[in-house]
């Protein structure tokens, strides 16, 4: 791997340099692309209309033809098992449920939680007959336990929102978090942006790579392209690959015992689960040999992700011709530089999908807050960490902008879906103020037909 295949001295970014980076920026975008496709998702679902419970003596008979005409998902409980059903038939005192999985046990009792017209309900009801997944049940005959939500909530038709994670300090707030964001704060103002600007921040980046070492390179892997072991290791490990000296064979797998930074020392470990000590150690003579006659000194490769796939990689070494090393704060600041890389390809990602094109769908809303479903299971897993949102709310001929944080991620029963539930904690007033009239016009709608 000579010097001379790498970048040098991007101080400037210059005429010399200006093909490189150009080249790099297509390659970032070429990666963001194929994670776009992967959390894309643009089918529409047909929504519902809500039908009224009746007089208030059928009212228990009424809310299980309502849960059936609305097919609503029931909680069950049996025994240990939590499981969830749908209504399937009512007649005058029994009700019959599917509830996909279920096994029959010696408990003649379930346990059935459900929520309508804004209030939650719970039974213990008598089992009568099982029919594999199908169990007939005696109908209640009074309200065992019924309470009613602080907030009314709404269920609107087909309406698809828009929503980005809002920016919160990737390594905190104090520490290293303070460090972090007072010495990059020019990096850190453009991650706030919804949509930042990518080639600036690759820049940015690069001019802080420089002052390290001038030679580095930023690689974004290409689908079906052959990785090099350093790569394996990196993209496996998805940590930052740290050789402080190749001179000494120890340093590619003695244990590091640095935060953040590892070297070949899990590799060696499962090597030797398939070969002898000896046979392990000569594979790495191997690498040890070809990166000295590259005269290669020491070396850092940091990962780039997008969410929790490994796209890329930051890579910076020095010779042996060289005076300067790479020390572990040198390394320690491309772990950094990579981290908020891949926060900023990851921002972007969701921006150029989910904030550009209505794709959640609003399941329900109150004026606390509100319930949606999205399809990727890549997004939902990152919204586990990163959950603050800003979300633009398309309501009859107003655009709300609501900010919120997530209080509940949970999958649908087929798994395809995920719900996430959040709750307001700032907006404009006169938004607040038209999504209450919103709920107002919508409850009365419901009660007059």
């Amino acid at each position: 791997m000579a010097g001379g295949n790498l970048p040098a001295a991007w101080s400037s970014f210059g005429s010399g340099a200006y093909d490189e980076i150009e080249q790099i920026d297509r390659d970032m975008n070429m990666s963001l692309v194929e994670m776009m496709r992967e959390i894309y998702a643009d089918e529409r679902m047909t929504a519902t209309q809500f039908t009224i419970i009746g007089s208030d003596v059928n009212q228990i008979r009424h809310l299980f033809f309502h849960l059936r005409a609305e097919r609503r998902k029931i909680d069950v409980s049996y025994g240990i098992e939590v499981l969830t059903g749908a209504i399937v038939d009512v007649d005058d005192d029994h009700v019959l449920i599917h509830i996909p999985g279920f096994e029959e046990g010696p408990q003649r009792r379930i346990r059935i939680r459900f929520e309508a017209l804004n209030i939650f309900y719970q039974f213990e009801v008598i089992i009568e007959e099982v029919s594999g997944e199908r169990v007939w049940f005696r109908m209640p005959d009074s309200i065992q336990s019924a309470t009613r939500r602080k907030y009314r909530r709404v269920y609107p038709d087909d309406v698809f929102l828009r929503f980005i994670f809002q920016y919160r300090p990737i390594f905190g707030k104090r520490g290293i978090g303070q460090i972090v964001e007072d010495r990059y704060s020019f990096l850190v103002e453009e991650l706030q942006k919804d949509f930042p600007d990518l080639t600036l921040i690759l820049r940015m980046v690069a001019e802080e790579l420089n002052a390290i070492s001038g030679f580095f390179e930023f690689k974004f892997y290409k689908k079906g392209e052959k990785r090099t072991r350093m790569e394996q290791v990196v993209a496996s490990q998805e940590s930052t690959l740290y050789m402080r000296d190749t001179d000494r064979l120890e340093n590619y797998f003695r244990k590091l015992n640095l935060f953040g930074l590892t070297n070949y020392e899990r590799e060696y470990k499962n090597m030797l689960n398939v070969m002898s000590e000896e046979e392990a150690r000569k594979s790495f003579e191997e690498l040890q040999q070809e990166e000295l006659r590259n005269h290669l000194y020491n070396y850092v490769c940091a990962p780039i992700t997008v969410f929790d796939s490994c796209v890329g990689h930051i890579y910076l070494y020095t010779t042996v011709l060289e005076k300067h090393q790479i020390t572990t704060d040198d390394a320690t600041r491309i772990d950094i530089l990579a981290t908020l890389l891949s926060y900023a390809m990851t921002r972007t990602a969701v921006a150029r999908t989910y904030f550009t094109e209505p794709l959640a769908r609003l399941n329900n809303v109150s004026i606390a807050g509100l319930l949606f479903e999205i399809k990727s299971p890549i997004l939902f897993d990152y919204l586990i960490d990163h959950d603050s949102l800003r979300v633009l709310l398309p309501l009859r001929n107003d655009l709300l902008e609501m900010q919120g944080d997530i209080t509940r991620l949970f999958p649908t029963d087929k798994g395809d879906r995920f719900q996430i539930g959040i709750q307001f904690t700032e907006g404009a007033p006169d938004d607040f103020k038209k999504l209450e009239n919103y709920i107002y016009l919508r409850n009365k709608q419901r009660a007059e037909a």
